[in-house]
């Protein structure tokens, strides 16, 4: 593989959301392990791996957000709920095909610095990213508030020094979705110091 194509798979990478996912449609449970199977490549200091991965799918998904429902419901003040969030998250369990809860297991002897663990999961969800396309699968890294209760932990059975950051909440393109254009807020050179001497 030359510069150009893995320059092109990597910018053409894209968060894509529910409003461009076909409703109710399947991906093939054996996608969703090569997805997982290359995020099992990622780096990681002193190969603690990190990453762990909890997939909803089928009823399961509808399990996942009926629980966001109610982790919302238990941890917004009566002045900040909002009814239709809950109602979001019913529209989204009938078109999402599968959620990934993307969890960090904490290295028990905690041998690297917690920041170090994050990074490696972070690599290991750019790869699961980087293979959507291919397999014909779009999606998105979703996080928010929920995402960091302790409420959220147990549902999803992490320990106490582990952490959620947050879903990736994938689905099948609609049919003959074009591909949108995708822009740079600014160019490398901004954000770029080079030190010669």
């Amino acid at each position: 593989m030359d510069i150009e194509a893995v320059s092109e798979l990597i910018q053409s990478r894209q968060s894509l959301y529910p409003a461009q996912m076909e409703p109710g449609a399947q991906i093939p449970d054996e996608a969703i392990w090569k997805l997982l199977k290359n995020a099992n490549y990622a780096p990681s200091h002193k190969r603690t791996e990190p990453w762990r991965f909890i997939v909803f799918s089928e009823e399961g998904v509808d399990q996942f957000f009926k629980a966001m429902g109610e982790i919302y419901q238990q941890v917004t003040p009566k002045e900040e709920f909002k009814a239709e969030k809950l109602e979001k998250f019913k529209r989204k369990a009938g078109i999402i095909s599968h959620v990934i809860a993307v969890g960090m297991k904490r290295d028990e002897k905690e041998r690297i610095p917690i920041q170090e663990e994050e990074y490696a999961v972070a690599c290991a969800v750019q790869n699961i990213m980087l293979s959507t396309k291919s397999l014909n699968i779009i999606g998105y890294w979703g996080t928010g508030k929920l995402a960091y209760t302790d409420e959220m932990k147990s549902f999803l059975g992490l320990g106490k020094e582990d952490k959620c950051m947050g879903f990736l909440q994938l689905g099948v393109p609609k049919e003959g979705l074009p591909d949108l254009e995708k822009k740079q807020m600014s160019e490398i050179e901004e954000k770029v110091t080079w030190i010669k001497e």
